[in-house]
């Protein structure tokens, strides 16, 4: 919780891939920082459930099963269980790099059926769709989903579609180089907005730096983008992701 009293979150960053996820959860929490934890097949999702109960004022769990995994899960009857006990699902998508994402293809089916679940749940959804936007997007709306965060989102003439339908976007630390997210940054409803760093990626251009401690950073780009100062851009970024966590108005 930000000393501030409205907390601002790492959006989506993948703690059991982390060597030391305690150390990461120590740092975010001394930062100020909630963190919603992805997950890519079922193995992470357990643990991610489990690093959520070890945590549970710091983490929010959030499982499911990603597209690289989509031809060897296609079996996901365990989501019903584990999204019970989950915030919420994430992250699944398409991405014609690792199969297919055509009608037929695995990925398009557990994405499907995984929607479905959240649908049922009434769980926030986060969604990856590297290279198939305009698919994702094709696919979402014919759900009646009730949150839903576009990660790493770079269909930047989509922002409308994405403005249109409630649904939010987060930027990462790649913000701080990147010539088109300035530009989606700046030109998007700044309600839609949230902050990430999918850790433990580590960006090449800031010197291999990772993980939640590089948030501030991102908040700091958007002040500058939208011409605000950094407690006006953090406290727009908290009540987004309270928006996107509690669509009901429970946060």
């Amino acid at each position: 919780m930000n000393e501030r009293g409205v907390p601002l979150f790492d959006a989506h960053l993948h703690l059991s891939d982390y060597p030391s996820p305690e150390e990461v959860v120590s740092l975010a929490s001394w930062c100020g920082l909630g963190l919603l934890a992805s997950s890519v097949d079922r193995v992470s999702s357990e643990k991610t459930l489990g690093l959520a109960q070890s945590h549970a004022r710091s983490v929010l769990p959030f499982v499911g099963v990603h597209p690289s995994e989509a031809e060897k899960e296609r079996d996901v009857s365990w989501l019903r269980g584990a999204l019970e006990a989950a915030t919420g699902l994430g992250e699944v998508g398409l991405d014609p790099k690792y199969s297919r994402v055509e009608r037929g293809g695995a990925q398009l089916a557990v994405l499907e059926s995984q929607l479905e679940q959240a649908q049922r749940a009434g769980k926030p959804v986060q969604v990856h769709s590297r290279g198939a936007e305009t698919a994702c997007l094709d696919v979402l709306g014919t759900f009646d989903l009730k949150s839903v965060l576009m990660h790493w989102f770079e269909g930047e003439d989509r922002l409308g579609t994405l403005a249109d339908r409630g649904y939010f976007l987060s930027f990462g630390p790649a913000l701080l180089y990147s010539k088109k997210l300035r530009r989606m940054a700046s030109s998007c409803d700044r309600r839609m907005a949230l902050t990430e760093t999918d850790g433990p990626v580590a960006y090449a251009p800031l010197g291999g730096a990772h993980g939640p401690s590089l948030i501030p950073s991102v908040v700091f780009e958007l002040a500058r983008l939208w011409g605000t100062t950094f407690e006006e851009a953090r406290r727009q970024v908290a009540e987004n992701s309270l928006r996107y966590l509690y669509p009901g108005g429970k946060g």
